[in-house]
């Protein structure tokens, strides 16, 4: 969404506009990657007096219009703080995101008047409506490329098997090869095998199978973290350092002991276990509220 100039029938607060004097209403928004997904960070600067009353009582917003143009994504967040952060899923945005801010009536708002309002408009009366833009912020761009290299489809670093010893009934996980092998039961080994191709239930499988192992590859290294050079040569400890390192996390001793195996397991896998139980839950028919 491209901000554009406008009429508008009643004074709105916005850069080079002489409706107001004494008035501003700024935005800025700063991104941060949390693993795979994009945290905005939203401030907004308010400088009237009526129209900060307003904000406080909720008879106006401030709505942050969001919009990635190559995934189609769009959502408004409004909000009577001004301060705000709001994160998206790196599934629903890639290249160009646009953020444009809003002070927009929250209720009808007859008769307005404000005290700064410019000299041409002091003294007048307007019928603001309900979801009429009172003001105009700032638009904010920002490029955001994937880095999400899933783990779990990635046959460079995992390899899932049957473990044929009928006396082992769980799941177990080998480091020591170029790959990161998980032996599975051979029940449990041929139910994956079949589901792991149905794309709607993808998150719950990882849920139960991968984060567990990727969880116990991290807890491996932080207890050998003044030996890592045991497995710094092979295929997978490469894979996984590099989509680490994609999120501000190095694999090396200084940093290991920083690391949460259960949190970072998670990220690297996109977190899927909310997707998992709402899987669930459709498929059981349970309220997920």
């Amino acid at each position: 969404m491209q901000l554009r100039n406008k009429y508008y029938t009643h004074p709105v607060l916005m850069e080079g506009t002489d409706f107001y004097e004494n008035s501003l209403f700024e935005t800025n928004v700063d991104a941060e990657r949390v693993g795979y997904d994009i945290c905005f960070k939203m401030s907004a600067t308010l400088q009237n007096k009526l129209l900060v009353d307003y904000l406080r009582s909720g008879d106006v917003v401030i709505v942050y219009h969001i919009e990635c143009p190559q995934t189609c994504y769009r959502n408004a967040i409004s909000t009577n703080e001004l301060e705000l952060s709001y994160t998206l899923r790196d599934k629903d945005i890639n290249g160009k995101v646009e953020i444009c801010s809003f002070l927009i009536a929250n209720k009808n708002i007859p008769s307005y008047c404000n005290d700064d309002f410019s000299a041409d408009y002091r003294g007048f009366r307007f019928d603001i409506e309900q979801g009429c833009i009172m003001g105009v912020g700032n638009q904010v761009n920002f490029i955001v490329n994937k880095i999400k290299d899933d783990l779990s489809s990635t046959s460079s670093i995992f390899s899932i098997i049957p473990n044929y010893d009928e006396n082992i009934s769980v799941m177990q996980v080998d480091l020591m090869g170029e790959k990161i092998v998980i032996s599975l039961p051979v029940k449990a080994f041929n139910v994956y095998k079949n589901m792991s191709s149905m794309l709607d239930i993808q998150s719950t499988m990882h849920s139960i199978v991968i984060i567990p192992a990727l969880q116990y590859v991290f807890n491996e290294l932080k207890s050998v973290k003044d030996q890592l050079y045991e497995y710094e040569d092979k295929r997978w400890f490469i894979n996984l350092s590099k989509a680490c390192a994609k999120m501000n996390v190095a694999l090396n001793e200084d940093n290991m002991e920083n690391i949460n195996p259960l949190e970072m397991a998670q990220l690297l896998i996109d977190a899927p276990i909310t997707d998992g139980l709402i899987n669930i839950a459709i498929s059981e028919d349970i309220d997920e509220n």
